[in-house]
């Protein structure tokens, strides 16, 4: 375990691997903990870092910094800090993938590429599948009873239900149209096409679905909320395909089987 403090609040992180940086951020259930084999499988091209966003996993628990604004600041820090180099590839997942998005649109600069897993375009797009939901009943409004995974068990009790509900109600009037279609820098867009969290593009906005002019738009079919678990060796094929891609790449579809080579 690493911590590092900015402004007297922890931030706990975990690295692994060299080469440029490759940063994870999570989501609404859960903490770093799920990058995990996505960590260990990308280690071997990048130096891959994972941390918790205040109010997750064993980071600082304090209501007043529970805004998509402080989260994006708290990935600027937390680079300046640990004096990560740029440019950076962030990959983010629900609210991960808002605070990804945000940060890139901010500072594009300081990011290579991006890629957003579960992305609420609006907040209309986020179901009501967590509110009012406490730590026992959060996982498993997400992932149903018949599926569970141990690395969102170990850590669902450790997060603060506050810094779930403060951030998407505030996110209720959230719309990130204009950040997709206006970022200058490759972005892939990976939904699980049965998530009952947040929904894929649809109706008005169906025309994000296409892949154009570096924007990638994978759906997995009959993955939820967490495909990066769900289905790890096509995801982080997936994942390496895009951050390894030359600009001449028009379209990204995912491999059924690929697994990491061992010297």
């Amino acid at each position: 375990m690493s911590i590092t403090t900015i402004d007297s609040q922890l931030i706990h992180y975990e690295v692994l691997g060299r080469g440029q940086p490759l940063i994870f951020i999570h989501g609404w259930v859960g903490s770093w903990r799920y990058w995990w084999p996505s960590m260990q499988a990308l280690s071997a091209h990048f130096r891959t870092f994972a941390f918790d966003l205040w109010g997750f996993g064993d980071s600082s628990k304090s209501p007043e910094m529970y805004s998509l604004e402080l989260y994006v600041n708290m990935v600027n820090q937390f680079i300046d800090k640990l004096g990560v180099a740029r440019p950076v590839i962030l990959v983010g997942h629900g609210l991960g993938a808002i605070v990804a998005l945000n940060y890139t649109a901010r500072y594009p600069v300081n990011v290579e590429k991006v890629a957003t897993v579960s992305l609420p375009i609006t907040g209309a797009y986020i179901t009501n599948r967590l509110q009012g939901a406490d730590a026992e009943s959060m996982a498993s409004r997400v992932l149903g009873r018949a599926e569970s995974f141990t690395e969102i068990d170990s850590e669902i009790r450790k997060q603060d239900p506050a810094a779930v509900s403060k951030s998407i109600e505030s996110f209720s009037n959230l719309d990130l149209i204009a950040d997709i279609t206006n970022l200058n820098r490759p972005l892939l867009m990976v939904y699980g096409s049965q998530d009952n969290l947040v929904l894929p593009p649809n109706g008005e906005h169906s025309y994000l679905q296409q892949s154009v002019n570096e924007r990638f738009y994978v759906e997995l079919d009959l993955c939820h909320h967490f495909p990066m678990l769900q289905e790890k060796a096509k995801f982080n094929r997936l994942l390496l395909d895009f951050i390894m891609a030359s600009a001449e790449l028009t379209e990204l579809t995912p491999k059924e089987y690929w697994q990491r080579r061992i010297r």
